[in-house]
């Protein structure tokens, strides 16, 4: 069976937050054409807020991805700032949303 899509994982996060109350928006900072991206490094994939200005930050991260040390950092900066912030991976060919932890490293 193929791993799960980084694609995948996107819309499976964004239905849960959706569900939980947050208006959620993907973060694209891929250069095209000419245009180079315009986001510090670090910003998390899916940015939201709930009507009560809670804001939520996560990750998506696919099968042999790693994580920056900006996206560890820019996700301990959110929880210290009153932010939830989420990963959401592959686990036994389900996508899976958790809550970060702090305890990932990076290469």
């Amino acid at each position: 069976m193929a791993d799960i899509t980084a694609n995948e994982l996107t819309r499976y996060a964004k239905d849960i937050f959706k569900r939980m109350g947050y208006r959620i928006n993907r973060v694209n900072n891929i250069p095209v054409r000419r245009r180079k991206g315009t986001i510090e490094k670090g910003w998390s994939d899916l940015q939201g807020y709930t009507k009560e200005g809670i804001y939520v930050a996560c990750e998506i991260k696919k099968n042999g991805d790693t994580f920056s040390k900006e996206q560890v950092e820019r996700l301990h900066d959110v929880k210290s700032c009153g932010g939830k912030a989420y990963i959401c991976i592959e686990d036994n060919n389900e996508p899976l949303l958790i809550e970060f932890g702090g305890f990932i490293t990076t290469q």
